[in-house]
């Protein structure tokens, strides 16, 4: 039987997890980065910062400074 999940160091292990994917699938050639932008960008358009969801071009600045360098590395372009 399986109970309720038990977070680990807050949650974030989720993320680092999800991160480390990425980058591994990346580097494998099974994604590409215009694949990880087009995702990022997806998920950025229905984030609730600011009572709705984004237009177009907040989601966009949202992948490039901060979603693109946390999944893909600083150096990496999406």
């Amino acid at each position: 039987m399986m109970g309720k999940p038990t977070l680990l160091a807050h949650g974030q292990i989720d993320v680092l997890i999800l991160r480390a994917l990425v980058r591994k699938l990346v580097k494998k050639g099974v994604l590409s980065l215009d694949d990880v932008g087009t995702m990022l960008l997806e998920a950025a358009k229905n984030l609730d910062l600011v009572g709705s969801e984004l237009t177009p071009e907040a989601a966009q600045i949202v992948v490039q400074e901060d979603l693109a360098p946390a999944f893909l590395g600083a150096d990496t372009p999406a």
